[in-house]
C-alpha cells in the first residue's frame, strides 16, 4: 500500500486556567454544574486538548459536507460566534413525504468543548437519522430534527475547557441582561422556531461528565411542575428501556430543588413555554471508559420516538444499528497508551484493510486485512512497542478509503514531544491528507 503522505503546521499551544476556577468537587460534581471540573493540570489532558479533544471545527467541516450529500439534510449557518466562526445547524426531515405538521425536535451539542463525549453521541444520532433503518424512516417522515453539532466552536480551536473566545461560560449565560454572542444567536433561533405551526417538542442539550456515569440533568416538580417532572421521568424511563444498565435512573442527578435557575437553555424553555418543551441536558461519560455510543444514540431516539408517540416495534432497536455506509470513526481513546479502539462499518461484504502509519508515513501494523461481512467492527491497537507521538490509520476497501490520526502518549502520560530537524517542542498539529 502506498504511504501516505502529510502537511505539518506547527503552531504554540497555550492552555489558559484562571486559578483555582476548575477544581473536582468530592463527587465530581454539584447542581450549578453536573459535568464536573476538569482537571486541566493533568499531561494527559492538555494532551488531548492539542487535538481539540480529538474533534476540531475542521472534523466537523468534514463530516458536515459529507452529510450534506443525504436528500434529508439542510445545512444552514444560523449566528456567527465571537471570532465569526460559523454556528451550523443540520435540519433533518423526509420533504418527499407529503407536508403535514412535524414534531420538532432539538438537539445541541458541544458547550464546553472538552466534553467531547457528547458529540459523539449526537454524531450518532445524525448517522442513524440518515440511515435505511425503520426507526429512521419513521423519524424523517413524522418529524423535523434541528441539530447544531459544535455550539462553541471558538472554544474548541482555542482549546478552553469550558469557555467561548471571550472566556465566558456561554452553557450559564443564558440571564445576563447581555450575552455571549453564541447565546444571543441560538436564542434567536429559540425564539424563531417556537413560532413555527410546529414549535420545538423536545430539545437536548448534549454534554458528558466526568463522573464517567451516563445520565440525564432531572429538573425537580419544586423548580418546574408536578407534570414536567413526570414527562422528565417518563422520558429517562425509555431510554433506560431500550440501553438496560445504560442510563443512571432519574433520581441520581436532581436539580432545580430551590426553584428554576434563569442561567441556562433550559431555564429558556421553562420560563418561556414551561410543559411544552422537553428540555434536559444529557451527561455522557467522560473518562477513558467510556464508549457505547451508537448504542447511546440509539436509546435516546428511540426514547424521543415513544415520547412523541411515533414509536414503531421496540425490536427496531437491532436493526437500527445496522450500517449503511462504510464510516471509520476517531479512536477512542484519544489521546492513548497504550491501547485503543478503532470502530469502522463496512455495510456490504467487502476486503477491508485497516492499517496504522507513522508521520513518515511508514506502515507500522496492519489490524484488518480480510473479507468482512456487513456490520460495525472494532479494531484494538495495541501501541505499548511504539513511541509517543502521532499517527494516521487508514480504512481501505475497493470503493472506499478513509484516514485520521491519533496520539499516543508516553508510559506516564506525559506530553509529548515532536522531534523535527534537531528542534523539540510541545505543539498543536493541524494535519491535512
Amino acid at each position: 500500500m502506498r504511504p501516505l503522505s502529510a502537511l505539518v503546521v506547527l503552531s504554540l499551544c497555550w492552555i489558559q486556567v484562571s486559578n483555582g476556577q476548575f477544581q473536582i468537587q468530592p463527587n465530581g460534581i454539584d447542581e450549578k454544574d453536573p459535568c464536573g471540573y476538569p482537571d486541566t493540570s493533568r499531561a494527559s489532558y492538555k494532551a488531548s486538548a492539542l487535538l481539540n479533544w480529538g474533534y476540531g471545527f475542521d472534523s466537523l467541516r468534514v463530516d458536515l459536507a459529507r452529510w450534506g450529500q443525504s436528500p434529508f439534510v439542510r445545512i444552514d449557518s444560523v449566528g456567527a460566534t465571537v471570532q465569526n466562526r460559523p454556528m451550523y445547524m443540520m435540519t433533518i426531515q423526509d420533504t418527499a413525504v407529503p407536508s403535514r405538521p412535524r414534531k420538532r425536535v432539538w438537539i445541541h451539542a458541544r458547550t464546553h468543548p472538552n466534553e467531547v463525549q457528547g458529540t459523539w453521541v449526537t454524531n450518532e444520532i445524525i448517522k442513524l437519522l440518515l440511515s435505511s433503518s425503520t426507526v429512521a424512516r419513521r423519524l424523517r417522515d413524522s418529524c423535523v430534527f434541528n441539530i447544531m453539532p459544535m455550539y462553541n466552536p471558538d472554544g474548541v480551536e482555542l482549546m478552553r475547557p469550558r469557555e467561548n473566545a471571550n472566556g465566558i461560560d456561554i452553557e450559564s449565560n443564558w440571564g445576563v441582561a447581555t450575552p455571549q454572542p453564541e447565546v444571543q444567536a441560538l436564542r434567536r433561533l429559540f425564539t424563531q422556531l417556537m413560532s413555527q405551526p410546529n414549535p420545538i417538542r423536545v430539545a437536548l442539550n448534549m454534554h458528558s461528565a466526568i463522573a464517567c456515569k451516563r445520565y440525564f440533568v432531572y429538573h425537580a416538580a419544586s423548580g418546574t411542575s408536578n407534570q414536567f417532572a413526570t414527562m422528565q421521568q417518563n422520558f429517562i424511563g425509555s431510554a433506560r428501556a431500550h440501553f438496560p444498565g445504560g442510563f443512571e435512573p432519574w433520581t441520581y442527578f436532581v436539580s432545580w430543588t430551590s426553584g428554576a435557575p434563569t442561567s441556562y437553555p433550559e431555564s429558556w424553555f421553562w420560563y418561556n413555554h414551561h410543559e411544552a418543551v422537553l428540555a434536559n441536558t444529557y451527561e455522557d461519560k467522560n473518562c477513558l471508559t467510556a464508549g457505547g455510543f451508537d448504542t447511546t444514540g440509539v436509546a435516546i431516539l428511540l426514547a424521543i420516538s415513544d415520547y412523541l408517540g411515533v414509536s414503531g416495534p421496540t425490536s427496531i432497536a437491532s436493526e437500527a444499528l445496522s450500517p449503511n455506509s462504510f464510516q471509520l470513526e476517531q479512536n477512542f481513546p484519544n489521546p492513548f497508551n497504550p491501547t485503543t479502539a478503532i470502530r469502522f462499518d463496512v455495510p456490504r461484504l467487502s476486503h477491508v484493510t485497516l492499517t496504522v502509519y507513522n508521520m513518515l508515513g511508514q506502515e507500522v501494523v496492519t489490524l484488518v486485512n480480510e473479507t468482512r461481512q456487513p456490520g460495525s467492527y472494532e479494531a484494538r491497537f495495541n501501541a505499548s512497542s511504539l513511541s509517543s507521538g502521532v499517527y494516521f490509520y487508514r480504512l481501505q476497501t475497493s470503493d472506499f478509503a478513509d484516514n485520521k490520526k491519533l496520539l499516543l502518549l508516553d508510559a506516564l502520560g506525559r506530553d509529548f514531544k515532536l522531534k523535527t530537524d534537531g528542534y523539540v517542542s510541545t505543539k498543536k498539529m493541524i494535519l491535512t491528507k
